[in-house]
C-alpha cells in the first residue's frame, strides 16, 4: 500500500517587525502613563465624573511629536469602553467621554475632539475635526436647553472613511465615505458617499461613474 503523504503543518504568522516594534512601544506607553490609569479608574470607580478622565486627557494633548502620539494612544487604550492599541492622535486632539469606542488603525490630525463616538477600523480624520456627543446633550426632557442635562448620543463613523479639515459630525457617517472640509452632518448619512456642505448632504455615491 502507497504511503499518502503527511498533511502540510500550518505556517504561524509571523509579526512584522513594524508591528513588534508598535506593540512594544505600546508596552512602555502603558508604564508611563500608569498614574494617570490609576487616577482615571479611581475616579471611574467612585462616581459618574469625568474631570479627572478629561483632565489627563487634556495633558497628554499638549505632549508632541512621536512622545504624545505613543502616550495618548497608551492612556485611551486603558481607559476608553474599547480603543486599539493602533491608534494615532495628534497634536491637541482628546476625547471628552470614557465611553467612546475607537478601532484598529484610526488616526486624527491635530485639535481633533471627539465626544461619545464609535469609530471604525481605519478610519482617518483630518485637523480640526469635532465629533460632539450628538445634538441633544444640552436639551432637557421637553427640548428646552438646559445646562444640568445630559442627552449623550453615540455618533458612529463607519469604517475606512475619511473625514475632512474642520468638518463637524453629529450624525452617523456609513462606512468607506467622505466627508468634505467644512461639512456639517446634522443627519445620518450611508455608506460610500461623498458628503459635503452646511447641513451636509450626500454630494454623489461613491460607486456611480467617476467614484472611488
Amino acid at each position: 500500500m502507497s504511503e499518502q503523504p503527511a498533511a502540510a503543518a500550518p505556517v504561524a504568522r509571523i509579526p512584522s517587525a513594524r508591528r513588534l516594534l508598535k506593540a512594544l512601544a505600546m508596552a512602555v506607553g502603558l508604564m508611563l502613563v500608569a498614574p494617570l490609569l490609576l487616577l482615571a479608574w479611581l475616579e471611574k470607580s467612585c462616581s459618574r465624573s469625568e474631570e479627572v478622565f478629561t483632565g489627563c486627557a487634556h495633558l497628554l494633548a499638549l505632549v508632541p511629536g512621536l512622545p504624545g502620539v505613543l502616550l495618548r494612544g497608551a492612556y485611551y487604550f486603558g481607559t476608553l469602553a474599547r480603543c486599539s492599541w493602533e491608534v494615532r492622535l495628534g497634536f491637541g486632539s482628546h476625547l471628552t467621554h470614557r465611553g467612546a469606542r475607537l478601532g484598529a488603525r484610526v488616526s486624527t490630525g491635530s485639535f481633533c475632539v471627539i465626544g461619545h463616538a464609535e469609530i471604525g477600523d481605519d478610519v482617518m480624520m483630518a485637523s480640526r475635526v469635532s465629533i460632539p456627543s450628538g445634538k441633544r446633550q444640552h436639551l432637557d426632557e421637553q427640548g428646552r436647553l438646559s445646562s444640568s442635562a445630559a442627552r449623550f448620543d453615540t455618533v458612529r463613523i463607519g469604517s475606512h472613511s475619511w473625514v475632512g479639515e474642520g468638518a463637524i459630525i453629529m450624525a452617523d457617517v456609513g462606512a468607506w465615505s467622505i466627508v468634505s472640509a467644512g461639512a456639517v452632518v446634522v443627519t445620518e448619512m450611508p455608506q460610500r458617499a461623498l458628503i459635503g456642505g452646511n447641513p451636509a448632504k450626500v454630494i454623489r455615491s461613491m460607486d456611480a461613474p467617476g467614484g472611488s
